[in-house]
């Protein structure tokens, strides 16, 4: 550490005043819908209908999504390629198109999704990772521990 920072004339930096490693959108990481910050507004709305029904056409989706906003048949066609080609949809051909399905529940999806954010997190930081979430568990009021154990054994 330098005289100048060791005599405390500069202010040492936290990570707060870090730029941050996140390159969603503040929209998205901001998003009340975990799904929606995960995979953004428009994927996640297009994986609510396939969650709401049992399987659709790329022009089912488009009819239902076209009801609250205004896209482009091909712009829905992207998107569910995209959701397609990341495994979350799987597809099976019916005439010249395909019917797609959501690959999991909602559920299994967030299961995994937050699965693979502890192994990140362990991987990253090991023990302190660990100790730092213990920390925040006692943190937690009884009601915030109640409402995650109520939330654990609905799946």
């Amino acid at each position: 550490m330098s005289g100048a920072a060791a005599s405390g004339s500069e202010p040492l930096l936290t990570i707060d005043a870090m730029p941050s490693f996140d390159r969603r959108p503040n929209r998205q990481r901001q998003s009340r819908d975990p799904v929606a910050r995960y995979l953004g507004d428009l994927q996640a709305a297009v994986m609510q209908i396939f969650w709401r029904r049992e399987s659709a056409t790329v022009r089912e989706v488009a009819d239902e999504l076209n009801k609250k906003r205004s896209l482009a048949y091909t712009t829905v066609l992207t998107l569910v390629s995209r959701l397609w080609s990341r495994g979350l949809l799987n597809r099976e051909a019916e005439g010249r198109g395909f019917r797609y399905r959501a690959e999991k529940s909602r559920d299994d999806f967030l299961t995994e999704l937050s699965d693979q954010l502890i192994d990140r997190l362990f991987s990253d930081f090991g023990a302190i990772g660990v100790a730092r979430v213990g920390e925040r568990l006692n943190e937690l009021s009884e009601q915030e521990s109640q409402r995650l154990r109520q939330g654990r054994k609905k799946r």
